[in-house]
């Protein structure tokens, strides 16, 4: 058996097209592909952001609540939040569990974050591939149009009237522009390459039964900057305000107009029909190379990603809504299936996908595993999993709960406090934190059950320092 697994980083749940319920976004691949997948509709990352996410499908073992010890480790790293650092020594990775069991493993990825120094997240793969260029990845260190021309292009792709905003804009563009400058075609964007390279690798190892691919593409990460005939699908043709194709990380929305920010959910749209473009390439060579219907296919995101919801731009740890929550996740198994099939009762996790490769190889599950074998789906019926009717997700020293009728946003010091009733308010509109402070207690103590008494506190946890986490200084 061949197995893949595909992970997109910041693919929101609403905006995977009309399996999710999306009936405007352009998504036919993904849409067709959930024909043959169980698709699970509450499925929650255990911790964020980028590197604690990847830590935890990479072992199987929950990231939260950031309790080892980080090591001491030489980098340029500038990004700080809790748990964005190497997997553990003493933890396995996927790459070495599935080489035990005699596969050819390759990492096929254009997410730079895992390989900043140190990191090490291509330990135990037989063949790995670092796409280059993405957002701040020391790829180009000038453009070679000159000063003048950068210039330009940060005017016109920058927001005019917040000093701070633009900042923030300005230093994530100053390295991608030089890194994408050589673009030339649809080809020469991050999603083709990405998955073109994985197929080279399927056509390499074609003739062997046990091969495995972690296909890991940082779009629809932003800038985003889709191929003109992506955002036409989205776009006000009239729209002549400045081109906006990356947010500020912000709990307000002041820095945007109206015009700015509807052209920049457009671009988040036609970054997503790129990939599912991509995807569609990938899903259509595996059929034509008859290696489809045997195989067995993973597709998840990391998280979501705040395009002015709740007033916030950005992936902020106390605006846990369910545009940053909220994930996809599907598996196509191997052989004949009848789907799709969805699993509406369950809570499911990043962290459950090794041990359902475990359960589809028919191999007994480790007892470091933190993770369930989500295998059992394939013949069971909807059924709620034992000790998940309820999850929590951890990031920075915030913690976000949420069961069936309730969702809990804290910090981990309960200095800032939102609960919402989902029954009344199924969009997170309303904080009845303040007259249910019984309902908190009750919540936070489920919290520490699953931080196992070790829960992050910072004493002082203030908004400002939580939005400044990713902050490319």
């Amino acid at each position: 058996m061949k197995i893949f697994l595909i992970m997109f980083d910041t693919l929101r749940k609403d905006h995977t097209g009309r399996t999710y319920g999306n009936e405007w976004i352009k998504t036919p691949n993904f849409d067709e592909f959930a024909k043959d997948c169980i698709i699970f509709d509450k499925a929650y990352p255990e911790s964020l952001p980028t590197i604690p996410v990847r830590r935890a499908i990479h072992t199987g073992i929950r990231t939260f609540p950031f309790n080892h010890q980080k090591p001491k480790l030489r980098t340029d790293d500038v990004v700080k939040a809790p748990g964005w650092h190497p997997i553990p020594p003493q933890q396995k990775h996927l790459s070495e569990y599935l080489s035990s069991f005699g596969y050819k493993t390759a990492f096929i990825t254009s997410t730079y974050h895992q390989f900043k120094p140190n990191m090490n997240f291509h330990l135990g793969y037989d063949q790995w591939n670092w796409i280059r260029g993405h957002e701040n990845d020391k790829f180009r260190a000038i453009l070679k149009k000159g000063k003048s021309e950068l210039n330009k292009m940060m005017k016109e792709h920058t927001v005019s009237g917040d000093i701070a905003g633009r900042g923030y804009q300005k230093l994530i563009l100053n390295r991608y522009f030089p890194n994408i400058q050589s673009r030339k075609t649809e080809e020469d964007y991050f999603p083709a390459k990405t998955f073109k390279k994985a197929i080279e690798f399927i056509k390499d190892t074609q003739a062997i039964k046990k091969t495995f691919c972690l296909i890991d593409e940082f779009d629809p990460h932003e800038p985003w900057d889709p191929p003109q005939k992506y955002l036409d699908l989205y776009i006000d043709s009239n729209y002549t305000g400045r081109r906006v194709i990356t947010p500020a990380y912000r709990h307000d929305i002041d820095y945007l107009t109206e015009g700015e920010l509807k052209y920049m959910r457009a671009c988040y749209a036609g970054e997503v029909s790129l990939c599912d473009a991509w995807f569609g390439y990938f899903i259509n060579e595996l059929k034509r190379m008859a290696l489809y219907e045997d195989s067995l296919i993973i597709l998840i995101s990391d998280h979501g990603h705040s395009i002015g919801e709740h007033n916030a731009t950005g992936k902020i740890p106390y605006y846990m809504y369910p545009e940053l929550v909220d994930i996809p996740f599907m598996i196509k198994p191997p052989g004949v299936f009848t789907g799709p099939k969805r699993i509406e009762g369950s809570y499911v996790y990043d962290f459950d996908i090794l041990p359902t490769i475990f359960g589809f190889l028919n191999q007994e599950k480790p007892d470091v595993f933190d993770g369930t074998d989500l295998s059992i789906f394939i013949e069971g019926n909807d059924q709620i999993i034992e000790d998940r009717n309820y999850i929590t997700c951890g990031f920075h020293a915030c913690t976000l709960y949420k069961d069936d009728n309730f969702a809990f946003i804290t910090s981990n010091n309960r200095s800032y406090q939102r609960l919402f009733d989902l029954s009344k308010d199924p969009d997170w509109n309303v904080n009845i934190a303040q007259d249910n402070l019984d309902i908190c207690d009750k919540i936070y103590k489920e919290i520490e059950k699953d931080a196992k008494g070790d829960l992050l506190i910072k004493d002082k946890t203030q908004l400002f320092e939580m939005k400044d986490w990713y902050e490319m200084k």
